[in-house]
């Protein structure tokens, strides 16, 4: 990551002077690490600098980060559910590392009480079921708050490995229709 860093240093494309972020590298107002500003981040305003402190790159190198990652423009992120409780148990994932035990829609259908709100969902997406305060919430109910995970969900896993930073973008996206 420093190699790259200096390399954008060196080609005049970031501005050392401005270089400052997270303890791990990050940049700008989405944090990316210089092999992000590498390959997704964009000089949008055309002054031939990549200012990701500056909202027009910012937004735009967000954008295209999410695009190249293969965001689908209008499609779900999730669904929130409520679970029964005869739901195995190895169904329900607690950490963002990786989504395990992921089924076809359908098939969760009979875990999930207000499976009705999935109606106007293809029933043969590959989706996962995401239960994120077991872990992080003291004496949290492992069934609730639930949520039906898709594709998109799994975009934002990518850029940050949270359960919750993935919800809350999603929850962002649904109210900000057809800006990305």
């Amino acid at each position: 990551e420093l190699l790259i860093l200096l390399k954008l240093v060196d080609n005049g494309l970031i501005d050392y002077r401005i270089l400052y972020g997270s303890w791990a590298g990050a940049f700008g107002n989405f944090q990316f690490m210089p092999s992000t500003i590498n390959n997704y981040a964009i000089d949008f305003n055309n002054d031939n600098f990549i200012d990701l402190k500056n909202t027009n790159d910012s937004y735009a190198s967000a954008g295209n980060y999410l695009n190249k990652m293969g965001w689908k423009k209008n499609a779900n992120c999730f669904t929130k559910i409520k679970l029964k409780p005869e739901i195995p148990k190895k169904y329900l994932n607690v950490s963002a590392k990786k989504l395990n035990n992921k089924k076809k829609l359908k098939f969760f259908k009979k875990y999930i009480n207000n499976s009705s709100k999935l109606n106007t969902i293809n029933e043969n997406l590959t989706v996962a079921i995401i239960t994120p305060d077991k872990d992080i919430v003291e004496n949290a109910d492992p069934l609730n708050p639930a949520y039906v995970v898709y594709d998109n969900y799994e975009i934002i896993l990518k850029w940050n490995r949270s359960l919750r930073f993935a919800l809350a973008v999603c929850t962002l996206k649904s109210k900000i229709e057809n800006e990305l």
